[in-house]
């Protein structure tokens, strides 16, 4: 015994003295000769050891090993490599630290097609899961995922049965399957896993659209929804009148611009829904890929913080409420939406695009926060009921184009730097338009903003502003009349 403990001993010194790097290390109860039996209490136990390599970093990454087995009948265990009774266990723990070392992963195939693991438990601060680590381990029940646990690799676990309890129900912290903590499974990750019916996704992982290939859970979520990974692709022939989306899904796919084809079907599509709901999971709206939507009410989530372009195009809305979160509304993000006829837009909205809500022809009044930086071009275009456009101080850049509106004044705020028309062509095709405030701190004006609608309309326009501005000097040039006043206040 004493001979074997100064070999340890050794062994333990070269892998300091090296710095253990690319060095693999045995971690063992030094009582023990690898592969022993001792018995205890009337079972026959084998003590977990395992082996492993230490990166540059100075932390541990898991190569094999084996689990700790307790066993009743130690001969024919040894015969059939099978256990005796129900009392028999083997669980194979990965450790947080090994030999003062953290413990960051678990190598690729480290312990793939072994048949004596049972149960597996990885502690919290495991980092990652290479890739096959696990595979065709097809005793091996439902294993436990510590927190922290960052990334499962391809093919971590393919092929297993996870034979015992698998479901895993909202709030089962203590054996979640799945931590918070993941940020990615890799393709395959689950594929084939027979067993799998019922699992409660991480909120941000990145998941390959073939991680849960071929199991029961991906098959039933294929009967009203095509999820792969966590991007849903189709929505099919759901006509419940509230449109729930499932929890997990993370972004959804993106429809055809052009056609305003979505991700619904012919049966959804015509559908009139009371209600969508988007877990808290989402964080992505494809462009057009709820073209279309026939619903009463839309409540955008926390975590939705940019609506794509064309996302609800063409759809027919009656009440739209954005997240206090929403940042972004995306070019044509509201294009051809009918059936709201206001809608608030919160104080986080930083960037409003290129025709975010042009044709929606029952909208009648919106009010644009002064936290907004930038607004783009036309995002009003033929919106036939819009009478009021307010706009607060603190926006500095606002894109023209109200062309088919019945918009009679528009004020610009103080704060306004930049009035674009490249896109619009300025106020033309406006003729309900019958007067402007333009400051005089808005210095950048497109030369368009009022040429080209003085060649079809000579009249019915009157440019306020400050005298010497940049706005008297293209108001005179286009022959519109200008009213030189403090503020917009003054205007009537």
């Amino acid at each position: 015994m004493k001979k074997y403990k100064s070999y340890i001993m050794a062994v333990a010194f070269l892998c300091l003295l090296l710095n253990a790097d690319r060095m693999t290390c045995l971690a063992i109860d030094t009582q023990l000769d690898e592969g022993e039996f001792i018995q205890q209490g009337g079972n026959f136990v084998q003590y977990q050891k395992l082996t492993y390599k230490v990166n540059d970093n100075g932390e541990a990454v898991i190569t094999g090993g084996v689990p700790e087995i307790t066993v009743y009948n130690l001969q024919e265990y040894r015969k059939d490599l099978a256990f005796t009774s129900n009392s028999d266990r083997s669980e194979l723990v990965i450790p947080a630290t090994i030999d003062g070392y953290p413990v960051v992963g678990i190598a690729d195939r480290a312990f793939a097609y072994r048949q004596d693991i049972r149960i597996l438990r990885i502690e919290g601060g495991v980092r990652y899961i290479g890739a096959y680590a696990f595979a065709g381990c097809r005793h091996m029940g439902t294993p436990r995922l510590g927190e922290g646990l960052q990334a499962i690799g391809e093919g971590a676990f393919r092929d297993n049965l996870f034979s015992g309890d698998w479901e895993v129900k909202m709030g089962y912290s203590d054996n979640g399957f799945l931590p918070d903590s993941l940020m990615s499974i890799g393709k395959e990750a689950f594929a084939c896993c027979s067993n799998m019916k019922t699992i409660l996704l991480p909120p941000f992982a990145d998941i390959d659209p073939k991680a849960f290939e071929q199991t029961p859970w991906q098959e039933a979520r294929d009967e009203k929804f095509q999820i792969r990974g966590s991007c849903l692709e189709k929505i099919k022939g759901n006509t419940d009148q509230i449109l729930e989306i499932p929890y997990g899904v993370t972004r959804l796919a993106r429809g055809e611009w052009m056609t305003g084809e979505s991700i619904m079907d012919e049966i959804s599509s015509q559908t009139v829904y009371e209600e969508i709901v988007f877990p808290n999971t989402v964080v992505q709206l494809g462009d057009s890929c709820l073209a279309r939507l026939k619903i009463k009410r839309i409540e955008m989530p926390d975590s939705i913080k940019d609506i794509q372009g064309s996302a609800f195009m063409y759809g027919e809305v009656s009440e739209i409420i954005l997240s206090e979160k929403t940042e972004v509304i995306g070019e044509s993000a509201f294009y051809g939406v009918d059936g709201f006829e206001t809608i608030r837009i919160p104080p986080s909205v930083r960037i409003i695009e290129d025709l975010a809500f042009a044709k929606c022809w029952d909208l009648r009044r919106i009010t644009i926060p002064g936290t907004v930086e930038s607004i783009g071009e036309e995002v009003f275009f033929e919106c036939k009921s819009l009478m009021d456009v307010i706009y607060e101080e603190g926006i500095l850049e606002i894109g023209c184009g109200y062309k088919d509106t019945s918009i009679r004044r528009i004020q610009f705020p103080e704060s306004t730097i930049s009035i674009g028309a490249r896109r619009s062509g300025g106020f033309w095709c406006t003729p309900n338009l019958e007067r402007v405030y333009i400051p005089a701190g808005a210095t950048d004006l497109d030369d368009e903003l009022f040429s080209i609608r003085a060649k079809y309309i000579k009249d019915g326009l009157t440019v306020y502003g400050q005298k010497g501005s940049k706005a008297e000097e293209l108001a005179i040039q286009s022959g519109y009349e200008f009213i030189e006043v403090e503020n917009g206040d003054e205007m009537p």
